[in-house]
């Protein structure tokens, strides 16, 4: 069966998103804030973007040659397909009316895009002109799903969990965010071109900058709603058209080309586009549709287990249940496992619904986490479906990591289940040869070189996905019912780092707020914590030092050692991450806690300097952690706060006196803060203290973030910010009118140092360049592209 005819494997669609903290609305996407966190991912995405390739190297190196057996309807004649198209014009609809005629076109045995239909997805938004409602022009769609789209709720959004590419029109043709190099460059001067256009006029610059953010918001969402690996889409302005790839590792780019004068182009890309398989189109084929059979057992087992965590009936345990599943939009993954030869008959299936965290980041791991329940034995387990950086040799992931902590005894942390990198392709002949699920955007750049971007050479590596699943599950320390559950579950995430650090010689590195979990056990009345993410942990050396240098972990929790200027280069180790949870604590007391900043602006303030500050050097590492350091010797942010509980003050205040105990500048630590110091005092504490246990209360921190992103097209020269006034700077910074302050809350780990590597090893990626890959998913039967055309 062929799926131009809409029989073949059926793909899963509009995959829900995680929701926010009320569950009232879907997590990250408020409209107020759309416009800068678009500029946001595209000030993200500027190193990763590569180009321009010519059309033939792009069709060539990322789409592939069409399908030689398929039985279908033959392409339409290029000439003069596309001359109804304006060269430019005044408005949109200018250019996408006679586009869209001109695509959908077709006879009774021919057509431009056998099996896709062209829509006009702009019109189906409620303010097609603002950022946070916009949806794209041009939306191609499969032709069972047309009409389910036509269905929809004008308010929602799922447009773009159908979309098979899209294609966003900007109608005057000098507004391109490209330009292309001059013809006949060497190599050198080419890398050496700056490919992002600049532009004098600042409106100018920022209506451009601001379309092409757009753009990517929309691919960066079409990977949060459709499970993907890949995915096209096409840049119009006037009647000249730019080919683009994006994937976890970045954004490929084609030649800017006339579809009026060279029609052929587009034609080619689309023909192949549609006589691929649907793994060469992007889609993850390692997931399908869930039975009925298959939900209704997810429904009834997550609702049995929020009852029993939350001790919730009634209205409240079908809200609380809603944060997992989202009826009628259930689906099966698979998990291949580690070490283990890949067949049909190993993979493990696992029924999902709504994550409780989806990516809203394009060049990132890519992380969703879901309550899932294994269909084989309806065993609740929390899967994570992220991607890692591919490595040529061994490496680390996480579920080894887990399971060697799990064999030596190492407490509170989750229990691994199962886990394994994701194939995309298994040989029927031979279950040996394997082609995995990876990014092309960094191996395409190294066979075809590229352009610099806002004067700074693409940094792109490729990732790999990988799957783990766990038994423990729990909900995030976010949902504390007071002092007495926040400072007992953070003991119990201690209690991990410690025995890591003793048992294996490893400390976590990314201490963070959501990185520990509050699961309830039988038998006790306090939730109990457990220390989530492993992946970038790190083995010590005998001075207790990471082996490699450099940053890991959540900006904001850093210890300031490793923020301050010379942090980068540090090697960061179990002190640090000690220091990271009292930050997480703090913090968590600051949004769910009582206490005096009663005033919205007063606590934002007090997240900015605290957390979020960055100082910002050209030619430095940013740097940090004036305001941690100053707090360690004065407690000045904790006073300032004024948390209205006694304990918990008390707590902070000892632990800032074992951390630093005398007034100074220096990052160092006192004598007393050691595992051993720390781990008599809280323990201690708890059993003689009386903590409040529910005296939860939420804090709104929502705040419209302002960024200036003209450093993209231009060279700005900015003033230095002055320190927080009134309190001792921990250190003298360099006077330099290039400092500049930046809002981060961005996860940053330093790439180039090793990983641990005498733990386990991973499965090496496939070693064949992409055009062999790509040949070998051509020539595969379309009926079964992968291993995975699964069972429902």
């Amino acid at each position: 069966m062929d799926v131009l005819d809409g029989s073949g494997p059926q793909r899963v669609y509009d995959a829900p998103m995680a929701l926010n903290s009320d569950l009232s609305a879907t997590a990250g996407l408020d409209p107020a804030y759309a416009l800068a966190r678009h500029r946001r991912l595209l000030y993200d995405l500027r190193t990763s973007i590569v180009g321009p390739l010519s059309v033939p190297a792009f069709l060539k190196n990322v789409v592939g040659r069409p399908y030689k057996g398929i039985v279908g309807p033959t392409r339409l004649s290029a000439t003069n397909a596309f001359r109804s198209v304006p060269p430019t014009a005044d408005t949109v609809e200018q250019i996408m009316e006679p586009l869209l005629v001109a695509l959908n076109r077709r006879t009774t045995h021919r057509s431009r895009c056998p099996g896709f239909v062209f829509e006009n997805t702009a019109r189906r938004s409620t303010h097609p002109h603002r950022p946070g409602f916009a949806k794209p022009h041009i939306s191609c769609l499969t032709r069972r799903n047309v009409e389910v789209v036509q269905r929809l709720d004008r308010h929602s959004r799922s447009e773009l969990g159908y979309a098979e590419l899209f294609i966003q029109v900007t109608a005057n043709a000098t507004h391109d965010y490209f330009t292309d190099p001059p013809p006949g460059l060497t190599a050198e001067h080419r890398a050496a071109f700056d490919f992002v256009t600049r532009w004098e006029d600042r409106d100018t610059r920022k209506k451009v900058e601001d379309a092409f953010a757009l753009h990517a918001a929309f691919a960066t969402e079409v990977f949060a709603r459709q499970h993907r690996n890949g995915y096209h889409s096409i840049a119009m302005t006037g009647s000249r058209a730019r080919l683009l790839h994006w994937d976890r590792a970045g954004c490929i780019v084609s030649e800017s080309f006339d579809i009026r004068e060279h029609p052929e182009h587009l034609c080619e890309f689309l023909w192949r586009f549609a006589q691929t398989s649907d793994a060469m189109r992007g889609h993850d084929t390692t997931v399908w549709p869930a039975t009925l059979e298959q939900e209704e057992r997810f429904r009834d087992v997550v609702r049995e287990h929020v009852r029993s965590q939350l001790e919730l009936e009634g209205e409240a345990l079908d809200k609380a249940v809603s944060k997992h599943y989202c009826p009628g939009r259930t689906a099966v993954v698979g998990i291949y496992p580690q070490g283990q030869p890949i067949s049909h008959n190993v993979v493990g299936q696992y029924i999902i619904s709504r994550p409780v965290v989806s990516p809203l980041s394009l060049v990132s791991r890519g992380t969703r986490g879901y309550w899932a329940v294994e269909s084989a034995s309806s065993r609740l387990v929390f899967l994570k479906d992220t991607w890692h950086i591919v490595s040529e040799g061994t490496g680390t992931v996480e579920g080894t990591i887990l399971g060697h902590l799990n064999d030596l005894g190492v407490r509170n942390i989750p229990t691994l289940y199962a886990h394994g990198d994701v194939p995309e392709y298994v040989s029927p002949e031979d279950s040996s040869d394997v082609i995995w699920q990876t990014t092309i955007t960094g191996e395409v750049a190294q066979k075809c070189g590229t352009c610099c971007v806002a004067g700074k050479a693409p940094s792109v590596t490729d990732q790999q996905r990988y799957r783990l699943a766990v038994r423990t599950v729990g909900y995030g320390l976010s949902t504390l019912r007071g002092t007495e559950e926040l400072l007992h579950g953070t003991y119990g995430a201690f209690v991990a780092m410690k025995d890591a650090l003793d048992k294996a010689s490893l400390i976590h590195r990314d201490i963070s707020l959501a990185n520990i979990i509050l699961v309830k056990v039988p038998g006790q009345d306090i939730r109990q914590g457990y220390l989530i993410d492993w992946e970038t942990s790190a083995l010590v050396d005998d001075e207790g030092a990471a082996l490699a240098a450099g940053r890991a972990g959540t900006w904001y929790f850093m210890s300031a050692r490793m923020l301050d200027l010379d942090g980068a280069k540090e090697k960061q180790n179990f002190l640090d991450d000690m220091e990271s949870l009292v930050h997480v604590i703090a913090y968590a007391a600051l949004l769910y806690l009582p206490h005096l900043l009663l005033e919205k602006e007063e606590l934002l303030e007090i997240i900015r300097r605290y957390f979020e500050l960055v100082y910002d050097q050209s030619y430095n590492a940013a740097h940090g952690g004036d305001f941690k350091v100053a707090n360690s010797y004065t407690q000045v942010m904790f006073k300032t706060a004024g948390f209205t509980s006694e304990a918990l003050m008390e707590w902070l205040m000892s632990m800032a006196k074992l951390q630093r105990p005398r007034l100074g500048g220096s990052t160092e630590f006192g004598e007393q803060w050691t595992p051993e110091h720390v781990d008599a005092f809280w323990s201690d504490f708890l059993k003689t203290r009386s903590l409040e246990r529910d005296n939860r209360i939420v804090h709104d921190i929502t705040k419209t973030e302002y960024r200036d992103y003209s450093e993209l097209s231009k060279t700005l020269s900015v003033a230095p910010i002055p320190p927080p006034t009134g309190k001792r700077r921990a250190v003298d910074r360099p006077s330099n009118d290039r400092i500049a302050k930046r809002r981060r809350s961005l996860r940053s780990q330093d790439a180039a140092g090793p990983r641990p590597t005498d733990i386990v090893s991973s499965r090496i990626v496939d070693g064949r360049r992409r055009s062999e890959r790509i040949r070998t998913l051509q020539d595969c039967p379309r009926s079964n592209p992968t291993i995975a055309s699964a069972p429902r």
